[in-house]
């Protein structure tokens, strides 16, 4: 590999830090001499990289549906959802442990939500502050919430109630979260 790159011509060496530990989200930055500004930029983009290709098309399409309105529960609400990657890499192994959605928890943050005077003075560099409190929740927990913890399912219906989705729309996103949340319960395999 070349060591003696320029950086502001080449994005080899961030791929080659960030591509250490991508199991779940990868950073994808601009591509090397792309605009930075105007309508050509396309800016930093977030890959979700955890999902398996699932048996049907239901199936995939409630996953992929939940995918999508959570990026954009993420942006509206400006949710922190960052966490050491120590808790990552452990959240990772008990994933991969044999009946993992009955028997495991998993370390997610306990405030997700930014507070008014956070997201006043975020400059990148203290994005990661606030209340790193975490906690050991099941898949159950964390979609459908547990104590003060809101839960992922009612922020995202939350948001849909107020950009006023349509019925037919609502109705077939209930019937995605509701399997979601029935295979997360353990309920269905």
């Amino acid at each position: 590999e070349r060591i003696e790159i320029n950086d502001d011509e080449s994005t080899d060496h961030f791929e080659n830090i960030q591509s250490t530990n991508w199991q779940t989200v990868r950073w994808k930055p601009p591509p090397a001499g792309a605009p930075l500004t105007g309508d050509k930029h396309i800016g930093w983009r977030t890959e979700f990289r955890s999902m398996e290709v699932q048996l049907t098309d239901f199936e995939n399409a409630a996953f992929t549906v939940l995918v999508v309105l959570l990026s954009r529960v993420i942006l509206y609400y400006d949710l922190n959802l960052y966490m050491p990657l120590s808790q990552v890499d452990e959240n990772m192994r008990r994933a991969h442990k044999r009946d993992a959605i009955n028997t495991q928890k998993f370390w997610f943050r306990q405030t997700v939500m930014p507070k008014v005077s956070e997201r006043q003075s975020r400059d990148g560099c203290n994005s990661c502050g606030g209340d790193l409190s975490l906690q050991e929740l099941s898949i159950s927990e964390i979609l459908q919430g547990k104590g003060e913890f809101r839960g992922l399912v009612p922020m995202i219906m939350a948001y849909l109630d107020m950009i006023d989705t349509d019925t037919n729309t609502m109705n077939m996103v209930c019937n995605y979260f509701q399997f979601i949340c029935a295979r997360a319960a353990g309920g269905l395999l």
